[in-house]
């Protein structure tokens, strides 16, 4: 058998066993090394303990400041709101649970849904979008409400949300509404008023020129009849400038201590008589404050509003009177904020075809109408509201389209003499 003999070649990286390098000697740490790393442990520990509490209680803080706040903000994300604070639950109505299932765009009125939905994808983009703005949102009972949003991006759990602060400015909204409204009647009023005063001078020129015309003849003259007809046309016109006038609040001319119970059962008496279609109801308070008033502007107010009611009843049907005692808590309005005191309530009630909402808001102008035209002149409730005004009162009115309507006069109780 043939000997063969094999070489080993060790790499020059690697070194032989008995080369190997001596390892190093580990000191054993003494007894007070020992004390001293555990001391250092247990500080490191009681401070990782005490940083954790400290951030809980920080997180706790800003929970109750967020929950304590007046203003309602809450987070919006993938279209819904995934943090609300109380405010916010209070405004809306919903409970945290119910939040989560509503999708922003529901809560938001539906006339203001494009726009807010259209600004809040442009702020989750980073896009320019106006920081504050106002819009109406809907509780969860359906109640309109304003409110001022300002909006701020951020990242919510690793995704794009805004954070919104909102404001309600309902109030705001409703007083700015009552300026706007104040104006633009104060404005038609001094017009109207100019109209009235001009008019007046150019009719009592006319009826002059008549009456010496009609002195010099008589009745059986050819132009007898044609003038006496000139002077039924003038008198037609000064009821419409007394009308004028008086929605101008210039024409309360002789006041005096009035019981409108008396004032409500002689008018409607006499209407009734001229339109026997419609019953009519009293509901009279038996002891009514006393008003001061004109007595003769408060007989056309009301007879304004009956004769508007039997326009809506042109088959006949239910005119309603009532008279009540209330306090200046008891009025509801939009529109004003009325001054503290007793007041007595004049609710004039039809079951006619009722109004929309954009004729409600025009129903005082001057010249408004919805008749055909020669069937009205659009001054009946321009002068009741005058009338109303000119004796510090305020109207409201309440209507449905194919349900009725409902005129409320309230006309402060007289001062009691001392």
């Amino acid at each position: 058998m043939e000997n063969t003999s094999y070489k080993i070649r060790i790499p020059k990286t690697e070194r032989p066993i008995g080369h190997l390098p001596t390892a190093k000697r580990v000191e054993k740490p003494t007894y007070k090394q020992l004390e001293a790393r555990i001391k250092k442990l247990e500080a490191d520990i009681e401070q990782r303990i005490q940083t954790e509490k400290d951030l809980q209680a920080l997180g706790e803080k800003h929970k109750l400041i967020f929950e304590k706040a007046s203003e309602a903000i809450f987070i919006i994300q993938d279209g819904a709101i995934k943090f609300a604070n109380r405010r916010t639950r209070g405004v809306l109505g919903y409970t945290n649970e119910e939040l989560k299932t509503l999708l922003i765009s529901e809560i938001v009125h539906p006339e203001d849904r494009e726009r807010v939905v259209s600004r809040h994808v442009k702020k989750l983009k980073g896009q320019k979008a106006a920081g504050i703005h106002s819009f109406r949102i809907l509780s969860k009972t359906g109640k309109e409400i304003w409110i001022e949003d300002t909006t701020v991006r951020l990242i919510w759990e690793g995704k794009p949300a805004t954070l919104n602060f909102v404001r309600n400015i309902t109030k705001k909204k409703k007083l700015d509404a009552q300026l706007q409204f104040a104006a633009k009647l104060e404005a038609i009023g001094t017009l109207a008023g100019g109209i009235a005063h001009a008019f007046n001078n150019l009719m009592m020129g006319i009826q002059g020129y008549t009456s010496l015309l009609l002195y010099d003849i008589d009745s059986t003259h050819p132009h007898y009849e044609s003038l006496k007809k000139i002077e039924k046309e003038i008198q037609d016109g000064a009821e419409l400038t007394s009308q004028l006038i008086g929605y101008a609040r210039k024409g309360r001319y002789r006041t005096g201590l009035i019981n409108m119970n008396e004032i409500v059962e002689n008018t409607s008496k006499t209407f009734g008589k001229m339109k026997r279609e419609i019953l009519i109801h009293r509901e009279l308070t038996q002891r009514p404050y006393d008003i001061e008033a004109d007595q003769g502007q408060m007989e056309q107010m009301l007879l304004n509003l009956y004769i508007n009611a039997a326009d809506a009843m042109a088959g006949g049907g239910d005119l309603i009177l009532q008279t009540q005692n209330v306090i200046h808590t008891d009025i509801k309005s939009k529109l004003y904020q009325p001054v503290p005191g007793k007041y007595v309530r004049i609710k004039i009630s039809d079951k006619g075809v009722g109004m929309d909402k954009q004729i409600q808001q025009r129903i005082f102008d001057p010249f408004f109408t919805t008749k055909r035209t020669g069937w009205g002149t659009g001054l009946g409730l321009a002068s009741v509201y005058g009338i109303v005004k000119s004796h510090e009162g305020y109207v409201n009115v309440e209507s449905k389209k194919g349900q009725g309507t409902t005129f409320y006069i309230y006309l402060p109780a007289a001062q009691k003499k001392k």
